[in-house]
């Protein structure tokens, strides 16, 4: 393979992402933007050595976990970076769970310190309860009355020394743990070392995408979801940009505001968000003529959705996929950049990045021929060790360094790849396999849907026919019943696709979707709520 980089046999991460910007004379170069404030990397330096030495003075030992669990403010690099400084091992969660998730996460992790953002203490403080291994927790943000019971932040940090060198970690060291998105039960953790963030970030966004220093980076998914972990904080440290964190939600009208007001030039958003942006009202909107370009990932675009965006904004988009188990992206489109022109096809992912190997293979382990379908393996120097205390798993999808997701694709002549779902996503009608996402993409083409979801559903027969649950758009609705618009998608589809891809039922729903903790639509859930009540014997 091309493009390898090489790394000293003793290699931090904290190191990498925060020491080398000092080392190259970034110090009093803006760092993050939060809240209107500007923090350079000298004092993000200072902030994570103080974390580091607050956390080995709380006893942290090598290689042990730090829950992470903080909305997106500076303090989230602070903990992130001072937890792999002092040698831990950085574990990050959604500030947005239930106490049960927070339960099963404290003892999954063994974590004995937690950093828990004040804001869900509610929700958090009924899980220490349960948690086995917890020593210390550390409260950021919140009153007075949060300092009684816990370590606070705020006084907290200012105690240790700005500064701390780094534990002289190997670069094969386990370093971060990235959770699954637990589609198939609870999330589990991909076990990464000190090595796989810096080799992404090495060999995709600075020679692929192109990062610059003079980038200003912003992301609407939240920096705890590995996606943005790297787009937002580490690509931009890696190549001595800045970020802007916010901790309110990531609505169209947020972003729209801070894109214009810190003239952003990168944004990182997922196809839900994009969606949204399109539907924001006209006095909402602000200019979006900063940004170079955007990020979209997490889950599949499709391309209806794309060309609207492009019409509507012109603002490239970077469609590309990774996972949890490679860190981050290892086939994407591209930007105007290192390599050239932009290199963007609506609809695909794009192209294999150069550092990895991908193949896709039948079901009895054939190489496919070019255009066919097949289950992806990809390999490359940023695949996870394996996923923690998860023998089977590991063994299932992670198989001598190649990972193996269950996700089907297809490769063209011209080496552009595109997404056909998760292999137990996919139906098998009248014997031939539909592809959801491809029924999907052509029923967002109608304007009376806003989302749907197509699953399979057994008929009279007990045969699997496509069913499609639409969230409708209210004002297309609202002047004609809904039968005729039933009747209207499925004949819709029917126009545009092979006749047994075409839903054969169409249900509406008023809300949204239900989608996971890294903002997927939840397929299991809607396949579960769909199954018929058992019969009691």
């Amino acid at each position: 393979m091309r493009h390898q980089p090489a790394f000293p046999d003793t290699l931090n991460m904290a190191s990498y992402f925060v020491d080398a910007n000092i080392e190259a004379g970034r110090g009093s170069k803006t760092a993050i933007r939060y809240e209107g404030k500007s923090i350079t990397y000298q004092e993000v330096f200072e902030q994570v050595n103080r974390a580091g030495n607050g956390l080995l003075n709380l006893g942290l030992q090598a290689e042990q976990r730090v829950l992470v669990c903080l909305q997106d403010r500076p303090e989230f690099a602070y903990a992130w970076f001072g937890t792999l400084k002092a040698g831990g091992v950085a574990t990050q969660i959604n500030p947005q769970l239930p106490a049960a998730d927070y339960a099963y996460y404290l003892n999954y992790t063994k974590a004995p310190i937690a950093i828990v953002d004040a804001a869900a203490l509610p929700e958090f403080e009924p899980a220490i309860r349960q948690a086995r291994h917890l020593r210390e927790v550390v409260v950021v943000g919140g009153d007075e009355g949060i300092r009684g019971q816990w370590t606070a932040w705020e006084d907290w940090i200012q105690k240790w020394s700005p500064q701390l060198e780094a534990a002289p970690t190997s670069k094969d060291d386990p370093a971060v743990w990235l959770f699954t998105s637990g589609t198939t039960g609870q999330s589990k953790a991909a076990v990464h070392t000190h090595a796989h963030f810096p080799f992404n970030t090495e060999v995709y966004a600075k020679a692929f995408i192109g990062m610059r220093e003079s980038d200003i980076t912003i992301s609407g998914p939240r920096l705890f979801f590995g996606y943005a972990t790297g787009t937002n904080l580490m690509f931009p440290f890696a190549v001595g940009a800045t970020t802007v964190v916010f901790r309110e939600r990531p609505l169209p009208g947020k972003l729209f505001e801070l894109i214009e007001r810190e003239q952003c030039t990168v944004f990182t958003s997922v196809p839900t968000l994009i969606n949204n942006f399109l539907q924001a009202p006209r006095e909402e909107r602000r200019s979006l003529t900063s940004l170079r370009y955007m990020w979209s990932a997490g889950e599949a675009l499709p391309r209806d959705l794309h060309e609207r965006w492009d019409r509507e904004f012109g603002v490239p988009i970077v469609d590309g996929i990774g996972s949890a188990e490679s860190f981050h992206i290892y086939i994407s489109n591209r930007p105007k950049g290192p390599l050239g022109e932009a290199d963007i096809r609506p609809g695909s992912l794009g192209r294999l990045v150069p550092g990895y190997e991908a193949k896709l293979l039948d079901d009895e382990g054939r190489p496919v021929a070019v255009g066919d379908v097949g289950t992806l393996w990809v390999r490359g120097d940023s695949v996870a060790l394996h996923y923690h205390a998860a023998y089977e798993k590991s063994k299932e999808h992670l198989r001598g360094g190649w990972v193996v997701s269950g996700d089907k694709f297809r490769c063209d002549e011209q080496g552009y790849w595109w997404y056909e779902g998760r292999g137990d996503d996919l139906l098998k009608v009248g014997g031939i396999y539909v592809s959801p996402l491809e029924v999907e993409n052509c029923l967002m083409q109608h304007p009376a849907v806003k989302e749907c979801c197509v699953i399979g559903r057994d008929d009279d027969a007990g045969l699997i026919k496509p069913l499609a649950i639409v969230v409708p758009n209210a004002d297309y609705l609202a002047e004609r019943s809904r039968d005729l618009v039933r009747d209207e998608l499925i004949a819709f589809a029917k126009e545009r696709l092979a006749r047994y891809k075409a839903p054969r039922w169409v249900e509406f729903r008023d809300v949204a979707l239900p989608r996971n903790d890294r903002d997927k639509i939840d397929r299991k859930k809607l396949r579960s709520d769909d199954q018929p009540p058992r019969r009691q014997p």
